[in-house]
């Protein structure tokens, strides 16, 4: 009788040693399976994401490629308003007061507003979507980083100049200057109200100081033009470098 006890407690014990072994194998394999699935997966949605990347930069491309096509239609009204606001400062300052006429037709350019922003849907589709950090190629995505910097400040001046314009340039030229004489092209009553008084400006500080600024201004923004333009075109190169396009 002892010695069958011991018999079925060996027997016991060896299975119970076999069901573990067993256990421990069925618990491997599960977990193995589990993380070569989630492996798999992972890098499923790795490569269709790097995929709609890869689209993406081709997209912006194009759209870099267009913007410098036509970068004249950006680039020269910032520089006409340079050349009329010298040609202000000119007048002022050699008291050319026989060049009143040229005063009140440069001076309707002087108060206008150009956009310094480019036209790029895509792009900003891009950073929304978060792409930009998952960019692999460090050149690149140190490039595109940069020309979004160059954008956020092409918009911080846009907005600067929108008020410039609206709380300094016009309230001061509304107390001078007869408007319909500067619309005068567009249908306005050219001919009525009070006559401009264009020679209170030659010995004004105010707005001798305020064509200055604004000239100086104009120059950083025709600035920050360039700076995107370059980094436009490097972008380019990158994207052509990246994805083997010619």
């Amino acid at each position: 009788m002892a010695i069958s006890n011991k018999i079925n407690q060996s027997y016991n014990s060896g299975n119970r040693k076999f069901n573990l072994k067993y256990i421990l194998a069925e618990v491997f394999l599960i977990t193995a399976g589990i993380l070569i699935a989630l492996a798999i997966d992972n890098w499923n949605t790795e490569r269709i994401e790097q995929k709609e990347i890869n689209e993406y930069l081709v997209q912006i491309k194009n759209e870099l490629e267009f913007n410098l096509k036509y970068s004249d239609r950006w680039t020269k009204p910032f520089e006409q308003k340079i050349n009329h606001n010298k040609r202000v400062i000119n007048i002022l300052d050699k008291n050319q007061r026989d060049s009143i006429g040229v005063l009140k037709d440069i001076l309707f350019h002087i108060q206008t507003v150009s956009n310094l922003k480019p036209n790029i849907p895509i792009f900003e589709e891009f950073l929304n979507q978060d792409f930009l950090p998952k960019i692999k190629d460090d050149s690149l995505r140190q490039n595109l980083k940069t020309y979004k910097f160059g954008l956020e400040m092409a918009e911080t001046m846009n907005s600067f100049d929108r008020e410039e314009q609206r709380d300094v340039v016009k309230p001061f030229l509304m107390k001078y200057i007869n408007l319909g004489e500067m619309y005068s092209e567009f249908d306005f009553e050219k001919n009525k109200g009070p006559r401009s008084n264009f020679d209170v400006l030659f010995d004004d500080l105010e707005f001798f100081n305020m064509v200055n600024s604004r000239g100086e201004r104009l120059r950083r923004q025709l600035g920050t033009i360039k700076y995107l333009l370059f980094y436009m075109k490097t972008t380019i190169d990158l994207i052509n470098k990246e994805l083997n396009l010619k």
